[in-house]
């Protein structure tokens, strides 16, 4: 969606959103993408990276994140999220400068595995030193037309909250 110059030197505020996309069948695709316009009308810049093409070094140049991903099957991570995640855990990254948010998309039918990749990717951010700036956005068999608005409204406030953060720091 959004790009930046370079060698533009940009505060935390203006710096473009990371939207990393775990999905499986195309509903958090779909989510991220409504998400990132929702954003774009707001006045923020992001940019839609799916998790198979991120690498956990990336997270270091980046000060806000929203993931959008999925649970498959029996808590796994979706396909092509799996390699980011373990390379994630490999690297170890200091995500010390990084506030993010996540948007879960899960079936409790499932239980007891609902979110359960949403969970441990927030888990492992918190590990490595990022900050939460929301709870997460839970979608339950969605993403129905509600689901939609309930996402963008939350990346809203996550973006607010990511504003308040680095007007802190």
């Amino acid at each position: 969606m959004g790009h930046t110059s370079p060698g533009l030197n940009l505060s935390p505020v203006d710096a473009p959103i990371l939207i990393l996309i775990g999905t499986q069948t195309g509903n958090s695709e779909a989510v991220a993408e409504d998400v990132a316009e929702a954003l774009a009308d707001a006045g923020h810049t992001s940019r839609l990276v799916d998790m198979a093409d991120a690498l956990p070094e990336m997270l270091e140049d980046y000060a806000r994140l929203i993931a959008v991903l999925c649970t498959w099957s029996d808590g796994t991570f979706p396909d092509n999220a799996v390699e980011f995640y373990e390379s994630l855990v490999a690297v170890a990254p200091d995500l010390s400068g990084l506030a993010y948010g996540i948007i879960g998309l899960g079936d409790h039918l499932y239980d007891p595995y609902f979110l359960t990749a949403a969970y441990r990717l927030a888990d492992t951010l918190d590990e490595f030193g990022a900050r939460r700036a929301l709870p997460t956005f839970e979608i339950d068999k969605g993403p129905s037309p509600q689901d939609l608005d309930g996402a963008q409204a939350w990346a809203l406030r996550c973006a607010e909250a990511f504003e308040v953060r680095a007007e802190s720091s």
